[in-house]
Order: structure tokens, then C-alpha cells, then sequence
């Protein structure tokens, strides 16, 4: 009897294992049906949504691109390149110190100028639009305005962009005297704040034409006997690419 029972025990012992690995299997198989059950209820759940967002996106009427909306933009008494009555204008709100506008200044508008504006095209016009955050913007646009009065406001233009990281006051003096500026003439200009007034108008006009930030171009019909256009919103240092599209559609319009 004593012998029966050591080899019950003995072949229990050796039968554990065996009954472990079958209830671990089971429930590993559990496991991965409870696994399989929840993908497939997150698979149903991400349909759903796609669903939903694509009703949306056909219940939604596709608004056009803003910076390609028109916007009624004045040109104002602000310098300009080009033939008055050119069938195109491009109005630029431009900051001295912004690096998009300087790069815009070297690689995009040399093509633009022997493309349309020297073929009398494109009216080009600058405005002013000294963003806060840098501080010495305004008076390098006082600058340019002080030369405009002795007839070089391109000259002290060009200058300032090729010299953006160096526009402290006695830089602009130095740049007047540079392009051949009577230097007593400009300092009481800049001293003076003389166009400061000028220079929050074109910030205001900007404003009111939707401008937030630099580079942001304008580019319209030319409209006879009238200081504004009805403008294209582009904002940026685009490629020439992107303006030569516009202004070539621009062009193909009929006369009105």
C-alpha cells in the first residue's frame, strides 16, 4: 500500500509540468483572442472617424487660400519703379531689417525687374512695414524717406539691404554720406523724425490691408486715375516662379 501511494506521488510530480504547460497555452490563447478582439473594435473605431471626417470635409465649402483672396490696397505717394501706367502693380510692405525681405530683395526682384519692369509691365511700389520686434527698422525707413528729398531713395534702398545687420543711426548717416548725400542735410532729417509720420501711415495701411508680417506683396491691375489696386496677397520670399504666374495671368486678362 505504502508502495502505491509513493507512486501516485511520484507520477504526479512528474504530470505537474505537463498540466502547467496546458493551462499556461490556454491561457495564452485567451490572451491572444482578448488581443485580437480589441484591434479589431480600434479598427472599427479609426473607420468611424474617417468617416465622420470625411463628411466634413464635403459638408464644408473650400475656402480659397487667404494670401490669395483680394484685397483693396493703397498705393499711396510711396516710391515706385516702373512706367506709371503699367498694366500690373506690385505693392511690397517691406521691413529693413527682416531677413525674407532682404532675400527677396537679391534673388526674386532683379528677375521680376528685367522681366516686367523694365519692359514696362510691372509698376513695382515699396511701402514700409518696420515689425516691432526690430527696433532699428523704423529709422532706417526714416532713412530711406530722408534720401527720397535729394532724389536717391533707391540708392539708400539698395544700401540698407546690403548692410541689414548694421542700421544704427550713425550707420545711416555714414550710408547717406556713402551714396553722395549732403550728410548736414540728411542728419537733421534723421535727427528730426522729419517722415516718422510717413512711416506709421504705410503701418497702417498695412494693417488695414491684412499685413502681419515681411515680405507681404500686393499684385493687382493697375487701375487708371486711381491710388489703389485691387491686389493678389502673397506673403514671403517666394522664387520668381510664384510671381511670374500671377502676373502673367494678370496680363492675359482683358482690358477693362
Amino acid at each position: 500500500m505504502k508502495k502505491c501511494f509513493l507512486f501516485a506521488g511520484l507520477l504526479l510530480f512528474l504530470l505537474l509540468p505537463l498540466i502547467h504547460q496546458v493551462n499556461a497555452a490556454e491561457t495564452d490563447q485567451v490572451n491572444v483572442e482578448d488581443e485580437i478582439k480589441a484591434l479589431k473594435k480600434d479598427v472599427q473605431d479609426l473607420r468611424k472617424e474617417v468617416e465622420t471626417l470625411k463628411a466634413k470635409s464635403v459638408a464644408a465649402p473650400v475656402q480659397p487660400p487667404q494670401e490669395l483672396q483680394e484685397v483693396t490696397v493703397s498705393i499711396d505717394d510711396d516710391p515706385l519703379k516702373g512706367k506709371a501706367d503699367a498694366p500690373v502693380t506690385i505693392i511690397e510692405f517691406s521691413d529693413y531689417q527682416c531677413p525674407f525681405c532682404g532675400r527677396f530683395v537679391k534673388n526674386t526682384f532683379p528677375d521680376i525687374a528685367k522681366k516686367y519692369i523694365e519692359a514696362g509691365k510691372v509698376k513695382y511700389v515699396f511701402r514700409d512695414f518696420p515689425l516691432e520686434f526690430h527696433k532699428q527698422a523704423p529709422k532706417a525707413s526714416e532713412a530711406a524717406n530722408c534720401a527720397a528729398d535729394k532724389g536717391k531713395y533707391w540708392e539708400m534702398h539698395d544700401k540698407l539691404f546690403d548692410n541689414q545687420s548694421a542700421l544704427t543711426v550713425d550707420k545711416l548717416k555714414q550710408y547717406a554720406a556713402d551714396i553722395g548725400l549732403d550728410t548736414e542735410s540728411f542728419n537733421a532729417c534723421i535727427d528730426s523724425g522729419k517722415h516718422a509720420d510717413e512711416i506709421n501711415k504705410d503701418l497702417e495701411d498695412g494693417k488695414k490691408a491684412t499685413v502681419s508680417g515681411t515680405p507681404t506683396f500686393f499684385i493687382g491691375k493697375t487701375q487708371s486715375g486711381k491710388k489703389e489696386i485691387a491686389g493678389k496677397r502673397m506673403v514671403g520670399a517666394r522664387p520668381f516662379s510664384s510671381f511670374e504666374q500671377v502676373i502673367e495671368q494678370l496680363l492675359a486678362e482683358p482690358v477693362k
